[in-house]
């Protein structure tokens, strides 16, 4: 249906106008240091990004950055649920404080930055849950499909583990930083019907992403990584949904999946 306003058009500038934005916040005059969120991704693509930095070849189309918006809506409403809860739980602490001993505030730690200056990698995490402990969360939105292979009745194995090694990777900072780790879980959001679950990932994580991290260094000093199994790419259809895919020009080979650096 012909409408007399294009709000498409109007959404899609609106979403470019806060992406550009959280650039600016985040990531202008640090462009070299390696994101966070690309842990576990093929070696090229980072090279591309952070390395040489160049401008995508294949930019995401406009029904994709909806998708993805929509992501940072619910994770901007989960941080701000938090923050609601936390000056909720902290009143009645305040309040009840003579009857409520040994009671200690809990702390929440949302959207702050971290900096692993050895490994070069920057990045925000979505939440830190300090009391008597500290727990590390990072918040996902996965479409139901993706949903009902990690939480249905029929589990499929996912050999990716990029998401595992991102949270890893916020978990040694914080470890770093708050001297324990004590929990890392992932939190999903399904985007078609708004059901809600969440997995724990074991604190190990956080070294066998340090290593990642290491192993990204030590071969980026080489120059462009070559194309290698398990890694660059990790597994051959990452390259479809590559930004740098007629940059990089893969051969079009198969390949079959295998994780090719260190592990605690």
């Amino acid at each position: 249906m012909k409408l007399p306003i294009n709000f498409e058009m109007i959404y899609e500038g609106y979403i470019d106008s806060e992406n550009e934005k959280n650039r600016l916040e985040r990531y202008e005059g640090r462009e070299g240091f390696y994101k966070a969120s690309s842990s576990g991704f093929c070696s090229r693509k980072i090279y591309y990004e952070s390395v040489e930095k160049i401008e995508p070849t294949n930019p995401v189309e406009p029904k994709g950055k909806r998708i993805m918006r929509l992501g940072t809506v619910v994770h901007e409403d989960l941080q701000n649920a938090l923050v609601y809860h936390s000056n909720i739980i902290n009143k009645e602490i305040d309040n009840k404080e003579k009857e409520i001993k040994n009671k200690q505030k809990e702390r929440f730690h949302i959207e702050k930055t971290i900096e692993i200056k050895e490994l070069n990698v920057r990045g925000h995490y979505d939440f830190v849950l300090e009391n008597d402990k500290v727990y590390l969360f990072d918040f996902k939105t996965i479409a139901n499909w993706s949903y009902s292979k990690k939480f249905g009745h029929k589990k499929d194995f996912d050999p990716s583990i990029h998401q595992e090694l991102q949270l890893g990777t916020y978990g040694y900072a914080i470890r770093e930083e708050f001297g324990r780790l004590d929990g890392m879980y992932l939190v999903y959001y399904n985007k078609d019907n708004s059901m809600m679950n969440a997995m724990s990932v074991p604190t190990s994580f956080a070294t066998r992403a340090y290593n990642f991290w290491y192993n990204v260094n030590e071969e980026h000093k080489k120059g462009l990584p070559p194309f290698r199994d398990g890694v660059s790419p990790v597994q051959s259809w990452n390259c479809s949904y590559c930004p740098f895919l007629d940059h990089c020009k893969p051969p079009n080979v198969k390949r079959k999946f295998k994780w090719n650096f260190i592990t605690a």
